[in-house]
């Protein structure tokens, strides 16, 4: 081979190397915000740099044609314009389709002689709330013979205001009377490949979105015409329960923190079916490969963390492209050899491993302005450390050449206060995150049972003296408690009481002043007594060396209460190892709701009339209250 033929070899694949992550880039990731929740809130937790466009569902007509507009919508506007996202208001949806008074709102501002009055309505909407386009979500019996031509005037009055339009369409649910000549005029269509049975079919039970039914929609969609760059592979996020115990929808989430490791298949038992990770990955490529992306309904019925089906997506579009990090990890001295960059987080071995760090290989590091790396020489955030917010040529000097197994990047902290996620702990034991409502969104901690824990490796006092550390908890029971730590208790400072907050998610300040010698310390908090959710903790310097004060606490001898109960989860009852005659029994669902309270009971419960979940159940008597969780099946 002549050395022209090899540079011309080469630079096709870069072509075309370049050509596949462009059309990744391209690829829209389109997200349906129901705005019958809490919009504030949700607004927080959104995984905006996931997303291409956001559409809020519903907003639609009254009889004169003028749609409502809700404060709460301006908040997600703003935050996803912030990051780049589009936001859509989608009109119509499946529920109103079947027939009622917003139906015949439509019917009657689309026909001939309302339609440009219509049109100019929700041309005015769009713009006057700063929305980017319009979503057409009307459906099965909803599209009528006015349909096509409202289409039309809608696109071209979208189009001149520099605005864009699209539908959501299902092809077994009105597909075949929307008129193919529209396609031009939609700047894309959202196919609805799922509900291809549910409850309303109890004698059809099955998987109701898979994956065949994608590429046959895709199909009968491009097959009549429609550019396959519009056509937008739709997926759930929530499955369908058959049967007595699960006979209605079910949210991915709920579904994933009531069953472990549903997130890897598609169904639980012949009960609830639905698109776990590996069927939503195969969707998203077949999207990337064949059609313009994909949309989800709905974002509020994700999971979190790994178990997220927008990250899941979002590694088929996203995962061979380098991510814009704050903090670059190298080699060899001077910047040479392999450059890995890495945004703000935590990374374990394995974690660096699969971006291509070595394990005891990195021998220089830059660090974006305002940030910090944190080096650790075991694995977990373990070990020695070393803390670099600058640029260093060579961890020579710093006695950290090829030493580092595990990384923390972070904002720089406030050497007088340290404010921490209580899921970012670098160890513990019976803990589980969950989605917070608190303000900041993202996760906390909870289904803390007593003698649970969490560490903190190298939290750095820089001064002795008093400290004030401030807990953001949450508790719907009595009695629960929480205390603090240094080096796996080796130096203890003391309890601090949770109070009843009236729910899991109503959010308090408790906190305590404590002494502490300056140094670097793994910080522990553990649990003394069930019922705390936990969404962070701040660490803030408040003076020389002053007498603890514990705030919310009790010193009162308490008996504890001994039991065990059998078997969880459950399907009919719990059994208990003795006698609750003298025990008052509770059991609450996850938003603190008592649901079953019974008194002087022998050995049994009966929790066969609850609802597949998660619950607490708590014991209490004249001297102590201690809470459990369990599954009822």
């Amino acid at each position: 081979m002549t050395k022209s033929s090899q540079i011309l070899k080469k630079l096709a694949f870069i072509l075309v190397l370049g050509m596949l992550n462009l059309s990744y880039a391209q690829k829209k990731v389109i997200g349906y915000v129901p705005n019958w929740i809490d919009l504030n809130t949700f607004s927080n937790s959104i995984q905006y740099n996931k997303l291409t466009h956001i559409n809020i569902a519903f907003e639609n007509p009254d009889s004169n044609g003028n749609l409502s507009f809700q404060a709460a919508n301006n908040t997600l506007i703003q935050k996803a314009h912030t990051n780049n996202v589009k936001v859509f208001v989608s009109i119509g949806g499946g529920a109103i389709s079947e027939g009622g008074a917003i139906r015949d709102n439509f019917f009657n501002q689309m026909s001939a002689g309302n339609r440009a009055s219509f049109v100019q309505k929700l041309t005015n909407y769009v713009i006057s709330h700063n929305f980017d386009g319009i979503d057409v979500d009307l459906e099965g019996p909803a599209i009528n013979g006015d349909y096509g031509n409202f289409i039309i005037a809608l696109a071209n009055s979208m189009h001149a205001n520099n605005k864009q339009i699209t539908a959501a369409l299902s092809q077994g649910y009105g597909g075949a009377n929307v008129p193919s000549s529209t396609f031009s005029y939609f700047d894309w269509i959202n196919i609805m490949a799922y509900d291809a049975t549910g409850p309303w079919n109890p004698n059809n039970p099955g998987q109701h979105s898979p994956y065949s039914m994608a590429v046959d929609q895709f199909n009968y969609w491009t097959g009549r015409g429609l550019p396959s760059s519009k056509a937008i592979i739709g997926v759930p996020f929530y499955g369908y329960g058959f049967g007595s115990s699960a006979n209605q929808g079910i949210s991915y989430a709920d579904i994933v923190n009531t069953y472990p490791g549903a997130e890897n298949q598609d169904q639980v038992a012949n009960t609830i079916y639905y698109n776990g990770i590996p069927t939503i990955k195969q969707k998203t490529t077949f999207a990337v490969q064949n059609a313009g992306g994909v949309m989800i309904w709905q974002l509020a019925q994700d999971a979190v963390g790994s178990k997220s089906l927008l990250t899941a997506i979002d590694q088929v579009i996203n995962g061979g492209q380098p991510q814009n990090g704050v903090a670059t990890v190298y080699k060899h001295c001077n910047y040479d050899g392999y450059a890995v960059s890495l945004p703000v987080g935590n990374y374990t071995l394995s974690q660096l491993q699969a971006k291509g760090v070595v394990d005891n290989d990195v021998s220089s590091v830059k660090v974006q302005n305002g940030y910090e790396i944190v080096l650790y020489a075991n694995d977990n955030f373990t070990g020695t450390s070393v803390t670099i917010t600058s640029d260093d040529t060579c961890l020579v000097d710093n006695s950290f050449n090829d030493a580092t197994t595990s990384i923390r990047v972070r904002t720089v902290t406030n050497s007088s206060s340290v404010f921490i996620q209580a899921e970012n702990y670098s160890n513990m034991n019976g803990i589980q995150t969950e989605p917070t409502t608190d303000s900041g969104g993202g996760l906390n901690v909870g289904y803390a049972d007593t003698g649970d824990w969490m560490a903190y490796n190298s939290i750095t006092f820089p001064t002795s003296g008093a400290y004030l550390i401030e807990y953001r908890v949450a508790s719907a029971v009595n009695g629960a408690m929480l205390s603090a730590d240094l080096n796996a208790g080796s130096i203890q400072l003391g309890n601090v009481g949770v109070p009843n907050t009236g729910g899991w998610q109503n959010w308090q300040t408790v906190s305590h002043t404590v002494n502490v010698d300056a140094g670097t310390y793994n910080f522990g908090i553990y649990i003394q007594s069930s019922g705390v959710n936990l969404n962070w903790f701040r660490i803030t310097k408040v003076g020389n060396a002053a007498r603890t004060a514990v705030l919310n606490d009790s010193n009162e001898e308490k008996k504890s209460i001994d039991f065990t109960f059998y078997p969880n989860p459950s399907e009919n009852g719990l059994n208990f190892n003795s006698s609750m005659k003298d025990v008052k029994i509770t059991v609450y669902n996850l938003a603190g709701m008592p649901i079953i309270t019974s008194e002087n009971i022998e050995n049994y419960l009966d929790v066969s009339s609850l609802a597949s979940g998660i619950y607490i159940i708590a014991f209490e008597t004249s001297e102590n209250k201690v809470t459990k969780k369990f599954i009822k099946k």
